[in-house]
């Protein structure tokens, strides 16, 4: 069984992190797909739990590319260039105070606004590019909930993918 936890609000952790372990042990593959690393930092995964953050599946996008290169490799290459030696740590200070702030605070909310259905769409899109097809969805908070309805509009009505509230509902 391949099941999909889509864990995006942090909100059952300690669930989440035993449910995907149980799963594991009863020979199935789990993915747990995760809104922010940060928040998960404490909990530790069972060996074959692949854990998936949900940025990472925007990387491909036009805007994310244009974003990292304009606020981020650019200005660290100029950086390293004009300090030398001392780039390093004047590479972590931008990085700290000026592009990370930018990222959150400017970029993130206007591509939110921008691309809406992005996310959704990009998980359809894992989803469907899996080497082993997804069985179930794991729905593990409320924040899930909405992505998980788009995802399954995103994925059709042809779909067989299963969705739960808990792995303790799988069959």
């Amino acid at each position: 069984m391949n099941v999909l936890f889509l864990a995006l609000g942090a909100g059952r952790r300690r669930a989440v992190v035993e449910e995907s372990a149980k799963v594991v042990a009863n020979g199935g593959a789990a993915t747990v797909v995760i809104a922010m690393a940060k928040q998960w930092k404490n909990e530790t995964f069972a060996p074959g739990v692949t854990v998936l953050d949900s940025s990472l599946l925007h990387q491909g996008e036009l805007l994310w590319r244009i974003e990292r290169l304009m606020v981020y490799r650019g200005p660290e290459f100029v950086l390293k260039r004009a300090f030398g030696r001392r780039g390093g740590s004047a590479v972590r200070a931008y990085r700290n105070k000026v592009a990370d702030r930018f990222h959150k605070r400017a970029f993130l909310p206007v591509h939110k606004r921008l691309r809406k259905d992005v996310s959704s769409k990009l998980l359809a899109h894992h989803i469907n590019r899996a080497p082993r097809p997804y069985e179930w969805i794991v729905v593990t908070d409320t924040r899930s909930m909405p992505e998980a309805v788009d995802v399954l509009d995103e994925l059709g009505p042809d779909n067989r993918i299963g969705l739960a509230w808990s792995a303790e509902h799988l069959s």
